[in-house]
């Protein structure tokens, strides 16, 4: 198949949504968006794990084939994000004496990544290795190779997941029949697709806002240097709104996004009343204190994970996601955290098209989803399989029984005699007039 038939397809296991991408890469390096589909979840994935196997494969099930159906394809296969409240870094430290002063290897260096990828963590697993620094002797060097010396420690940040993170969704992938091309962790991909390597190495934590988690990710020096997920999200505003008011998910859900604001520095002394359900309204000023006390709890967890960091962020606090949509984000983090260097990661760095006729979730963010999908390098569809002609089977009729010709027994052929001819019908006539003329005349 050309490159330009190509179709690449990620999916994304979110709180709110299970969401499906297809795209192509285009030769000037873009994406070329062809279709997106979702699928929204109450209570199927909480905080990034999946916790109902039938009904996270019934909606996976779902957004594929609504792709195919839109598209005209047949998906065989799409990348998978991994996110979730267990996936976090951990540190380790590899360390090797040598007997004597030797230069160190390319083989060395493997060894010492072999015995860090065998560490052990208790119901988890090492999904990518981070390689941090390498200390030769005295020295911390990025590339030990070629050093000489008695003596190499090798530190490295381990990104870890529970094991049920993966097998949950290696389940739910091949109930569905959808081959897994690839895994990738969503944080990481994000990070490549909003961050340019400026602000990686300079210094920066990206901070992506979702729905049931808010992911920390702390990048210095163009490495990963901490990741964290934490299980706070945008879910938890609503709920506390559910809670105060005996709202609709969906009601509080459009009210808080509506009408909702990250930071007031004071009341209002005039508070509008905002209607809600069954002829109710709650107080301008209520609702915003409501937002601003779990928003408070967010940032500030969020502002523990980065805080020891906080100088060599020379780059700034970047948010995204799509509960960073709440109008006065940035100005909430400074007020919690006094730290000003805060944005809105505001576009992608690859180019997008999108085609006509394709709409985007309304309310979230979808640049997991296109990460996801830039990091895809391989189609992920098959040629629908052509449709045999199958030939009408002849069927034959069974012959008709023929009724057997039996032969009649020859009759002798009797010639019939041959009568004498009588006295025509006029001489008759004639004879009859003689005969009454004579009687009269004998009278």
């Amino acid at each position: 198949m050309g490159a330009e038939k190509e179709i690449i397809v990620a999916l994304e296991f979110g709180t709110s949504a299970i969401r499906a991408i297809a795209g192509k890469k285009k030769g000037d390096g873009n994406i070329q968006i062809l279709g997106i589909e979702q699928e929204k979840v109450n209570d199927v994935i909480q905080r990034g794990v999946i916790y109902n196997i039938d009904k996270t494969t019934q909606a996976i099930t779902n957004v594929i084939g609504r792709l195919n159906d839109s598209l005209g394809i047949n998906v065989q296969r799409a990348y998978v994000g991994i996110g979730g409240q267990s996936l976090h870094t951990a540190g380790n430290i590899v360390s090797r004496g040598l007997e004597t002063k030797v230069k160190i290897t390319p083989e060395l260096v493997d060894n010492l990544m072999d015995n860090n990828r065998a560490t052990q963590y208790t119901d988890s697993q090492i999904l990518e290795v981070v390689p941090q620094e390498y200390v030769v002797g005295n020295r911390s060097v990025a590339d030990p190779v070629g050093i000489q010396s008695e003596q190499i420690e090798a530190r490295f940040m381990n990104v870890v997941a529970r094991n049920t993170l993966l097998e949950n969704i290696n389940k739910c992938m091949r109930m569905a029949e959808i081959e897994i091309a690839d895994l990738f962790i969503s944080p990481l991909a994000l990070a490549d697709a909003l961050l340019s390597d400026n602000e990686k190495r300079s210094g920066c934590a990206m901070v992506d806002f979702g729905a049931g988690t808010t992911t920390v990710a702390v990048f210095n020096g163009n490495l990963l240097r901490h990741l964290v997920v934490i299980p706070l999200g945008g879910n938890n505003i609503t709920n506390d709104l559910i809670i105060a008011h005996q709202m609709e998910f969906e009601e509080a859900e459009s009210l808080k996004r509506k009408s909702g604001v990250a930071y007031v520095a004071a009341e209002s002394d005039t508070p509008q009343l905002l209607p809600i359900s069954n002829d109710r309204s709650i107080s301008e000023n209520e609702l915003q204190n409501i937002i601003g006390a779990r928003e408070e709890e967010i940032i500030q967890n969020v502002w523990h994970q980065i805080e020891n960091v906080s100088d060599k962020l020379l780059s700034g606090i970047i948010i995204t996601g799509g509960a960073a949509q709440l109008k006065d984000m940035p100005e909430a983090i400074k007020h919690y955290t006094q730290f000003q260097k805060v944005k809105v990661a505001k576009s992608l760095i690859t180019t997008v098209d999108v085609d006509n006729g394709v709409t985007t979730p309304q309310g979230s963010s979808i640049d997991t989803l296109i990460a996801l999908l830039m990091h895809g390098d391989s189609n992920c569809i098959s040629e629908p399989e052509p449709k045999e002609e199958v030939e009408e089977p002849v069927v034959e009729q069974p012959a008709q029984p023929v009724d057997p010709v039996v032969e009649q027994p020859t009759q002798p052929v009797v010639e019939e005699e041959e009568k004498p001819k009588g006295p025509s019908r006029w001489t008759r006539l004639k004879q009859a007039l003689n005969d009454l003329f004579t009687e009269k005349e004998d009278e």
